[in-house]
């Protein structure tokens, strides 16, 4: 027993070690001075650790008081800035599963899962096979939303199946949520006259094309893919010539190149939240991923109108 124990301590350091590279880069180094996102703990309960916001509302959504869940991102840090600390990683062995989504969302993930799963931690990839053209923002799209919710609950159970019952209750629950904010969304868009937005960065394809707008993104997958002063005119024009009334900005990202096109093409700005992660007030306001996506709609409906 001894030397196997010794031989799992040498892993972790291992790991730890190996992540600590991309640690030292994530959100100004200041990760350990921000809060996560973290419920009381409950004697007995499970310890579910996820990698970002959207993860960790479904799964406590579904694991309501059965479960510890943890989620690693800080509160008011942008996810594609994130990356753990090697304490985060530590800790990661301690827990009984690890939810992250995959591809370009979480990328650090993928290196420990292998060894978090040879060390007995129950792992899932959520978004494997759900995405197109490297896209991670599929939680905006409220189908595919409802399918990472199931696989949220199929490993919940797999973990604590003492509470399967619990589990798949919460899961219907939040399915009919999930249904219902898709009915609300088509609805309110598909009688609209304008069907282009122009966001910040390209987070809203699946949202786009489940409800049939049409995405022009300032910058890219990720909001630190600033666009070149060629590509910035070319969408100043497009934005005159299309009428276009409002262009959309983020919550946890600059809005330095969304205010810049408002300005260059005398249009407005709102904000259209791609809820990869809370600020401090909207925690504080007890917002969660339903009561952002009814903003959001809101503000859609106005620049659509």
């Amino acid at each position: 027993m001894g030397f196997r124990w010794v031989l799992r301590l040498v892993a972790l350091v291992l790991v730890v070690w190996g992540i600590a590279g991309l640690a030292s880069g994530c959100a100004g180094g200041k990760i350990g001075e921000k809060q996560a996102l973290a419920p009381q703990a409950r004697p007995g309960a499970i310890k579910v650790y996820t990698s970002f916001y959207p993860l960790y509302d479904f799964t406590k959504k579904i694991a309501g008081d059965k479960a510890e869940v943890i989620n690693l991102q800080p509160v008011g840090v942008e996810p594609h800035d994130f990356e753990p600390s090697p304490q985060q990683v530590a800790d990661l062995y301690r827990g009984r599963v690890f939810i992250f989504l995959g591809g370009t969302m979480d990328p650090w993930a993928a290196k420990i899962q292998g060894q978090l799963k040879k060390d007995g931690v129950i792992t899932l990839e959520a978004g494997q096979g759900l995405m197109v053209n490297n896209d991670p923002h599929i939680w905006l799209d409220p189908v595919l939303a409802t399918e990472i919710a199931r696989r949220i609950c199929t490993t919940l159970v797999t973990a604590d199946g003492g509470n399967k019952g619990y589990y798949e209750q919460n899961l219907r629950a939040l399915e009919q949520k999930l249904t219902a904010l898709d009915e609300e969304y088509r609805q309110a868009l598909s009688g609209l006259p304008r069907k282009e937005i122009v966001t910040s960065h390209a987070a809203f394809a699946y949202l786009a094309k489940r409800y049939g707008l049409e995405q022009i993104a300032i910058s890219g997958l990720s909001p630190q893919e600033e666009p070149s002063p060629q590509q910035l005119a070319r969408l100043v024009a497009l934005c005159r010539s299309r009428g276009i009334k409002y262009i959309f900005f983020e919550t946890l990202a600059s809005p330095k190149l969304a205010e810049t096109l408002a300005r260059e093409t005398g249009t407005g700005t709102l904000v259209l939240n791609p809820i990869g992660g809370l600020t401090p007030e909207e925690v504080k306001a007890g917002e969660d991923y339903f009561t952002i996506m009814a903003k959001n709609l809101a503000n859609l409906k106005k620049a659509l109108e």
